[in-house]
């Protein structure tokens, strides 16, 4: 029975964790893999307000503006060309590539939606975030489509009843409208992307956005996805303007999955205790039940730490037996579990759950039972190796 408790503790701990983890990684790995590593922003870190400065050039001294009201300046990133050049030779950057960004109305018949649209260069934007493998029967490339083109997520496209080779309308600014053909429609798995967002030409968006040749947006690609954070922060410092890791921009959903893995582990861990409580009952009991035989042990010349190490070896045969059999059967019920046909609709899409059967949850989790064995081993064992063989002895004649 006390291996059965180990077991069950470890099983369920090794299943819970490929579970959580597993959408976190597929999270993760979809959203570096389609989004940019490090976003810059056409948002000055240090904003200077340019009748000030020039009144205080004017004057000699040093002037300030109290309320004033914002002005209309359209927002673009100064002198682009060189800023890319400048990251692509950064050590840390494997790629960067301009873009223009802005929201848009799409029109299909009577269905309407907002979309993020993205204007890209086809070349330079898949070196940064790959693209091309998400779209269904269609390239990227097919964006230099004669008459102007677009691609959209898969959730735009099912809401609004679009195919590829349709011809939606694209509200402008100024109220008119302009036609762009669908010539692929891509799903990447993670809802918020799918549900937003649409790539056209570079070119296209300036017109359609009425940025003309401006652009508000440049994105990174680094070799290390994880040393997103310092890299953004060493760009801030170079070009003054706002740069953002992927770590900052997904903060909300990355914060869900350390409440998930808080949750597995004080849920495992609580069926961890449960097995040591049996564990430390079931040696408390064999320890009341020998008594005559650790006095006659003890009597025979053994020490009061070879009994103390008896028990203990005891607990901790419970514990090795019960983490082999948690691993096996962990295994094979995370299989079964990844294999169960239940579609998923939420931060991501999936047909199944996904799992992240990996070696280190079994370690994690061997080790974790192991420990918890050995705490629950230790009291009884050091009983047992304190008892008085002459009382005992006594006691039993």
């Amino acid at each position: 029975m006390s291996v059965s408790g180990v077991a069950i503790g470890v099983t369920f701990m090794i299943m819970l964790s490929a579970l959580m983890t597993g959408f976190e990684k597929k999270f993760v790995t979809e959203t570096i893999e389609v989004s940019p590593h490090v976003t810059i922003y056409d948002e000055r870190r240090e904003p200077t307000d340019e009748f000030a400065t020039w009144l205080s050039a004017q004057s000699g001294g040093i002037a300030t503006v109290e309320s004033a009201r914002p002005r209309d300046v359209p927002q673009r990133i100064k002198k682009p060309s060189e800023i890319v050049r400048m990251l692509r030779g950064m050590p840390e950057v494997q790629a960067a590539a301009p873009n223009v960004v802005g929201t848009a109305i799409l029109n299909f018949g009577s269905r309407e939606r907002g979309v993020n649209l993205m204007g890209i260069e086809p070349e330079a934007q898949e070196s940064v975030s790959s693209i091309d493998s998400y779209i269904e029967d269609g390239r990227i490339y097919d964006l230099y489509s004669a008459g102007g083109a677009v691609l959209l997520g898969g959730g735009i496209a099912d809401l609004m009843g679009v195919t590829k080779g349709d011809t939606v309308n694209v509200k402008l600014r100024g109220g008119d409208t302009r036609a762009l053909r669908v010539v692929g429609i891509f799903r990447t798995g993670i809802t918020t992307i799918d549900y937003s967002r649409a790539y056209t030409l570079i070119t296209v968006a300036q017109q359609l956005l009425g940025l003309g040749r401006d652009v508000n947006q440049i994105v990174v690609r680094l070799h290390d996805h994880e040393q997103a954070q310092e890299v953004a922060s060493s760009i801030e410092q170079q070009i003054n303007y706002r740069a953002e890791s992927w770590q900052e921009a997904n903060a909300n959903f990355l914060s869900i999955f350390v409440l998930q893995q808080f949750i597995t582990y004080l849920v495992t861990g609580g069926i961890m205790i449960v097995a040591a409580f049996g564990i430390l009952n079931v040696l408390v009991m064999l320890v009341m039940e020998k008594l005559p035989e650790i006095a006659m042990l003890k009597s025979m010349g053994y020490s009061g730490r070879d009994i103390t190490f008896t028990f203990f070896l005891e607990g901790l045969v419970i514990g090795l037996a019960g983490v082999i059999t948690g691993c096996v059967f962990g295994y094979y019920l995370t299989e079964f579990v990844g294999s169960l046909p239940i579609p998923m609709t939420g931060l991501i899409q999936s047909e199944n759950l996904v799992m992240n059967n990996v070696p280190r949850l079994y370690i994690v989790a061997g080790i974790a039972a192991m420990i918890v064995t050995i705490l629950a081993s230790v009291l009884p064992a050091m009983r047992a190796g304190r008892l008085d063989p002459v009382a005992t002895l006594r006691g039993h004649a």
